[in-house]
């Protein structure tokens, strides 16, 4: 089984990374291979709305995207990260998110099929249902595409990153829904 990981946070070493990271560990714990992509240091274009992908199933745009896609196909299952900037998803995730347009096909289905995922949402406010509707409407952007949410954590209120992973029940939730995508718990 093969896990790709993409963390949207323009920090490779923050909170979400140190999160996403531990999902992973578990996923690789139950015998997964792993890829992770921090998308924030890469050079990745927003959509150009061109449509050449509706009858191509590609995306014609050349940038650090087009090896994503291929990771893409390749999962099994993806795990996505992204910290909650200004109300949403950071624009280095949604630049990907947008990308993801060429994987639907005619009818709005998936031309990856269904990838089961696991969502790590990152935010400075404690309260964590405050993004509730923010991260539903990135799930169903998800979806579209194929990325069937199956787990989401959401990890309010950290300033570093030593201080998530001092957290034993956030670490654990998170090793915990790493290895649910492998199918142990």
């Amino acid at each position: 089984m093969k896990i790709a990981a993409f963390v949207g946070s323009p920090r490779s070493d923050g909170i979400t990374d140190a999160v996403v990271r531990e999902v992973v560990r578990g996923a690789e714990d139950n015998g997964a291979d792993s890829v992770l992509f921090h998308i924030g240091l890469l050079h990745i274009s927003g959509c150009h709305a061109c449509m050449k992908c509706r009858d191509t199933g590609r995306c014609v745009l050349s940038d650090d995207m087009q090896p994503l896609f291929q990771q893409l196909r390749e999962a099994d299952c993806i795990v996505l990260g992204s910290p909650i900037y200004f109300y949403y998803m950071t624009a280095q995730m949604k630049a990907f998110t947008d990308r993801l347009f060429s994987l639907i096909g005619k009818g709005f289905k998936s031309r990856l099929g269904t990838k089961d995922t696991v969502v790590v949402i990152t935010q400075g406010a404690d309260d964590p249902q405050l993004f509730s509707s923010q991260i539903e409407s990135m799930v169903t952007a998800w979806s579209m595409a194929g990325l069937e949410v199956r787990e989401t954590v959401v990890v309010p209120g950290y300033e570093s990153a030593r201080e998530a992973i001092a957290d034993r029940e956030l670490m654990s939730l998170a090793y915990e829904a790493g290895q649910s995508l492998t199918g142990d718990v």
